[in-house]
């Protein structure tokens, strides 16, 4: 059944007419970080390519991570002024693969936000800081296709009831 379109989302354009579709509930959404009004996400929390690009780009994340883990190691026993540089560009490089993998991934500006300072492998409890940034941001995304499929479950079921109610006999 097609809605109405209300006169005043119709707009003319010199001899043609323009429709306006509300597609609001399609937009990002905001999460604040850590409370601080400067660190605001935007994410597409709906966005199902994000298995797809998950699987693609993890197990790279995870690799470049160990790598650079292990680079950050043998800083600590570097004293060579020539050398410690060459592995600090290492680091460098491997950090900004990691943070544009970050930002492929949830398909928005999340190293920039979630890490402004420090890198991408950074240990906390046990695993590395985008590890704990993909582990919170997914858990955004796993609880709304969770909501998502139980009202998608619950509307079908009101199409469907009455075909699938068991009969007394």
């Amino acid at each position: 059944m097609a809605a109405k379109l209300k006169e005043e989302n119709i707009v003319q354009k010199g001899q043609e007419q323009i429709q306006d579709v509300d597609l609001s509930v399609t937009r990002k959404k905001k999460f604040r970080i850590d409370g601080d009004n400067n660190r605001i996400l935007e994410l597409n929390t709906s966005d199902a390519g994000i298995m797809v690009r998950i699987n693609n780009l993890y197990p790279k994340m995870k690799v470049i991570g160990d790598k650079l883990a292990t680079k950050i190691a043998e800083q600590s026993e570097i004293t060579d002024e020539k050398e410690l540089g060459k592995i600090a560009e290492v680091i460098l490089d491997l950090d900004n693969s990691l943070r544009d993998m970050l930002d492929e991934l949830f398909d928005s500006n999340v190293s920039e936000v979630c890490i402004p300072e420090g890198t991408t492998v950074d240990p906390f409890n046990g695993e590395f800081r985008f590890e704990t940034i993909i582990n919170k941001l997914g858990k955004l995304y796993s609880d709304n296709f969770t909501a998502e499929f139980a009202k998608m479950k619950k509307n079908v079921s009101k199409h469907t009831a009455k075909y699938t109610k068991s009969r007394k006999r």
